[in-house]
């Protein structure tokens, strides 16, 4: 795998945490500056449970189908499901 690929991957992991942390730290400087420590601290709590809510609730689980049976049963049960396709080509 190329670096800038491997990078580019990293990047995409991780860009919710980053972004969030970013807004933390904004969120955090900008109510210390206009409000009470306790105000600033109240707020930056609050977000932060609001982003690890997200990022648990739109998080998809990485279950992996292992065999043609395993597939016909997951399309068939009626709940929404992704497929995606591999090629190392």
């Amino acid at each position: 795998m190329n670096d800038s690929l491997t990078l580019a991957l990293l990047i995409n992991s991780y860009s919710f945490v980053v972004l969030g942390l970013l807004a933390l730290l904004i969120v955090g400087l900008l109510t210390l500056r206009f409000m009470s420590r306790k105000r600033a601290a109240a707020v930056t709590v609050v977000l932060l449970l609001a982003l690890v809510s997200f990022q648990l609730i739109a998080r998809t689980d990485t279950n992996s189908v292992s065999s043609t049976d395993n597939l016909d049963n997951a399309m068939a049960s009626g709940k929404p499901t992704l497929v995606e396709l591999y090629s190392n080509f």
